[in-house]
């Protein structure tokens, strides 16, 4: 299948449909107008390959589960004072513990999410709605979730449903990237002025992108100022508990 990672990457715009949103509406917000009307290369991404292994409970999780009740909250002051020293040792021995089963437990919600995921994309593959012009992210899975339309997986007998949900797709503009053209001679210092501002020192100025793509005349210059220094941000997905 083609794909779309969830990293930048150099897009092609509709520059026709831009302006005439931007004459439409003064609030558009010209990034996520820019990445809605984006057109970006599909990379391969080979799945299987990359899924995460499973991560085994060890005999050490168990332990510090086990144990975490006995020290749990031992030390509790109810006023500002120093602590003695069996209290500290108390604390060190809770902290450890709990640190533990933290980082065992977030590692093993990712791999749920992981599992999850895996089934929206089987679920969606079974029901014909995935094609070989369906995006997939940098982990292979499928981008067919949009923003108020996640997909759904009711866990029968509990009121409650799995969400596949997708974040918003994002326009980037980079100022590293029009400094290095503009030092590389590529755009001239008018470029370079044109859309950027003066705070503490020089950043985008999406104001002024706006402005001249709006313009008849500067248009052409604001599409290629525009593809120069812009990266399209896919929206990242993620998996949700929803219900009562």
């Amino acid at each position: 299948m083609s794909s779309a990672t969830a990293t930048a990457l150099a897009p092609a715009y509709d520059f026709d449909k831009a302006v005439v949103a931007l004459q439409a509406s003064t609030d558009t917000n010209l990034g996520a107008l820019l990445a809605e009307l984006a057109t970006i290369p599909d990379p391969k991404v080979k799945r299987g390959a990359d899924l995460a292994t499973v991560e085994r409970v060890g005999e050490n999780l168990m332990r510090n589960i086990a144990e975490l009740p006995t020290v749990f909250n031992r030390v509790d002051p109810q006023k500002k004072r120093a602590l003695n020293k069996t209290e500290l040792v108390e604390l060190l021995e809770e902290k450890e513990r709990i640190d533990a089963v933290e980082k065992a437990t977030k590692k093993r919600k990712e791999r749920i999410h992981a599992i999850l995921s895996d089934h929206f994309d089987c679920v969606a593959e079974r029901k014909k709605v995935v094609t070989e012009q369906t995006l997939q992210d940098d982990k292979g899975h499928y981008l067919i979730a949009t923003k108020g339309a996640p997909e759904t997986q009711p866990v029968e007998g509990s009121g409650k449903y799995f969400t596949r949900e997708r974040a918003s797709d994002t326009t980037v503009f980079s100022y590293e990237s029009l400094l290095a053209l503009h030092e590389a001679g590529e755009i001239s210092r008018a470029d370079y002025l044109a859309c950027t501002r003066p705070i503490r020192t020089r950043e985008i100025d999406e104001d002024k992108l706006r402005r001249m793509l709006l313009s008849k005349k500067l248009r052409p210059r604001a599409q290629r100022l525009i593809r120069m220094i812009s990266t399209v941000k896919r929206g990242r997905l993620s998996i949700n508990l929803r219900g009562k």
